[in-house]
């Protein structure tokens, strides 16, 4: 498989073209199926650039294994982060595709989902609409919900926004300060957003949250239909979890201390990716008034923090109780 240090290689097409962004490490077992669903969508001017985080599985062996039906638009991009972890992988995917310059589009995908057919279709539909509508110079986002399946496909849940208790349209930017509701494997970014996202701040909880974030100095739209099976294995880096009362409940009685943890930890993590979005903002010559609004908000007394959740958070109740009590500075 070519190695390069940027893309390359663009299919000869007059339909838009796409990057899909793939990151993996020692994703052998379910990786073919992914590679055979982007072979199988309807839209097919993509490039697949691929970086992997040093697996020792036969990742690699896989990937030039389709080197044949994927042609020039498989790229392996090298990576200087071996062991850094997701985000840094997919950074260095975003890098790439940004300074490439070919590509108006990025798709990112993980490696143990399967995309349904019109997956890049329908998102680069809405896309074009939404930049049509609001000018490519300001940075989009589109995204979907998904089918949630186990690691055989069989159908746990027909819509992962309804399993976990979301409500994306319903997300604001500033609600989404608090709680990532863009589900990186059926995200489509523009240029623009590349652009303003990089480089990701060390603050960076998960590369789709940044963007969702940064996308709300432009304009973000969530396609209700599920385009994606996202696969439930027991290794997922992020994955779905049952998030009804009695679930939840139970969780609590058998690991309520390291939900506990886990909460916290997370309130100080949101926290300073607030804050690295309000710098990046100003960098940029944007507003970030809201940012600053909510910034405030965390830093209020318990009292004002409890009464202007609503405001602030999208979600469960449950959830907006735990955080009200937990989350500190």
């Amino acid at each position: 498989m070519a190695s390069r240090g940027g893309a390359g290689g663009a299919a000869p097409s007059q339909s838009p073209l796409v990057d899909v962004l793939l990151a993996t490490y020692n994703g052998a077992k379910y990786l073919r199926a992914q590679l055979d669903s982007l072979l199988a969508q309807t839209h097919q001017n993509f490039r697949l650039l691929v970086s992997d985080d040093g697996s020792s599985d036969d990742t690699l062996a896989i990937l030039e294994s389709y080197r044949v039906r994927f042609g020039e638009r498989l790229v392996l991009v090298p990576n200087p982060h071996h062991g850094q972890g997701l985000v840094r992988n997919f950074e260095n995917l975003m890098v790439a595709s940004l300074h490439d310059g070919v590509a108006a589009w990025v798709a990112f995908s993980d490696q143990d989902d399967v995309w349904l057919p019109p997956k890049i279709e329908l998102c680069l539909q809405e896309m074009v609409r939404m930049e049509q509508e609001g000018g490519a110079e300001l940075p989009c986002l589109v995204h979907s919900d998904l089918t949630v399946v186990d690691e055989h496909l069989g159908v746990i849940s027909e819509s992962f926004a309804t399993y976990q208790r979301m409500d994306p349209l319903q997300c604001s930017p500033l609600s989404l300060l608090s709680v990532n509701q863009v589900t990186g494997c059926t995200m489509m970014v523009n240029r623009t957003l590349l652009r303003m996202a990089l480089p990701l701040p060390q603050e960076t909880i998960m590369h789709d949250w940044w963007c969702g974030l940064v996308s709300g100095s432009g304009h973000r739209r969530f396609v209700p239909t599920p385009l994606i099976l996202y696969r439930q294995h027991g290794a997922n880096q992020v994955g779905a979890k049952d998030r009804s009362l009695k679930t939840r409940l139970l969780r609590l009685l058998t690991n309520g201390q390291g939900i506990v943890r886990r909460v916290r930890g997370l309130g100080g993590a949101t926290y300073l990716q607030a804050q690295a979005l309000q710098l990046r903002l100003r960098a940029l010559g944007l507003d970030e008034g809201y940012v600053s609004e909510y910034l405030a908000w965390r830093d209020g007394p318990l009292r004002a923090r409890i009464f202007g959740y609503r405001e602030y958070y999208v979600g469960p109740e449950l959830d907006r109780l735990s955080r009200c009590l937990l989350w500190f500075k």
